[in-house]
């Protein structure tokens, strides 16, 4: 498949020796974007030109699975093709299988990244804290929906460790920062800070791109809280077939899925739930099935209609679609995020339901 425009100037860019960063919507290609130059590196290796390891570092562990997943197969049929035999593994919590960082491409979470580049790894004993710091400086690395890594109140967190660490590391290790929602102004601050060079995806070149071609999503307010009532009566008003709903919180969420469950006129339709209190393997189980139903490639799904009801563990990660998307009032950032599950590929409509939390005063 050929590169697209945006994809091509970031690959110059990265050959050239410069850092990029990188502001594209969901959909987009950012992934590819960011891997293929250093895939294509792999055919005439040259440490000189470019790492021959990539580190690959997200916000939420389903993004790492979901890469992690898709990037194997990738790599399986790219090494036998030109016959190399490089590696991709993944390095989480809940899924500790690189914990040297010893790999040709690891995808892993932001935590396990900065922790090795500080020298504190939270997969290794004591007595071998500098191998992760070394894996770090010597790798090509990406930083992927950087805008979603936390900050707290004084400005301090993942995020603003992550910046302090590419300004120690610029003109050593090039990196690509990626992200969806960030301004145009920030991202050229951002450049000028790390000595990066900024990408931003013009209306004209995003329009171009196949994924975001005759999409239409149509977006509501709705001044109530997000109830059962309200999303049974838009499935059955419109015959939906896949909806997702988000809250803010697990207790909502449960909430809600309770409710849809008991409804007598969902007969027929599955609701499925997913927060981040669900054993891993459960969770993992419950992923997959996800992506299955709500992903674009619909052989092979269920004729069933189903609801989905979720938190903010699917605002990123799960590559998923729905005709009507309902959530809770959210900052700005999750909201975009969250929209990016609706209607998401191309040839595709949707409506995404906006609710104001109304908040219930009881008088004792």
């Amino acid at each position: 498949m050929a590169l697209y425009p945006y994809q091509v100037r970031v690959d110059r860019l990265l050959q050239a020796g410069k850092s990029v960063i990188l502001q594209a919507p969901t959909g987009a290609g950012k992934t590819r974007a960011a891997l293929f130059p250093f895939l294509d590196s792999w055919r005439d290796p040259d440490p000189a030109r470019f790492p021959r390891q990539c580190i690959y570092a997200v916000p939420m562990r389903v993004l790492a699975n979901q890469f992690e997943e898709e990037y194997k197969q990738i790599v399986a049929a790219y090494t036998k093709r030109f016959g190399l035999q490089q590696q991709v593994k993944i390095q989480t919590g809940t899924r500790a299988e690189d914990r040297r960082l010893e790999s040709d491409l690891i995808f892993t979470t932001i935590d396990q990244a900065l922790s090795s580049f500080l020298t504190i790894p939270y997969s290794l004993g004591n007595r071998q804290t500098n191998l992760n710091a070394g894996a770090l400086v010597g790798s090509y690395l990406v930083f992927d929906e950087f805008h979603l890594f936390p900050v707290d109140e004084t400005g301090s967190g993942a995020l603003a460790t992550t910046l302090q660490m590419l300004q120690m590391l610029k003109g050593v290790t090039p990196f690509v920062l990626m992200t969806a929602t960030f301004s145009s102004e920030m991202i050229k601050r951002l450049a000028e800070l790390l000595d990066a060079e900024s990408v931003t995806l013009t209306e004209s070149e995003i329009l171009k791109l196949p994924s975001q071609r005759n999409k239409r999503r149509v977006y509501s307010y709705r001044a109530e809280t997000l109830s059962a009532e309200a999303v049974i009566s838009d499935l059955l008003a419109h015959d939906r077939n896949r909806v997702i709903a988000i809250c803010n919180t697990v207790d909502r969420a449960q909430t809600l899925a309770r409710e849809l469950q008991a409804d007598p006129r969902l007969q027929g339709v599955t609701v499925e739930l997913l927060h981040s209190r669900f054993y891993s393997s459960d969770r993992d189980t419950k992923e997959q099935l996800i992506r299955h139903e709500f992903g674009e490639d619909r052989t092979g799904t269920t004729s069933t209609p189903m609801i989905l009801v979720a938190t903010q563990v699917v605002e990123v990660g799960l590559n998923i679609t729905c005709e009507a998307l309902h959530t809770e009032l959210a900052p700005a950032a999750s909201i975009i995020q969250r929209a990016g599950r609706c209607a998401r590929f191309a040839n595709e409509s949707g409506a995404v339901f906006v609710y104001e939390r109304i908040w219930i005063i009881e008088e004792y």
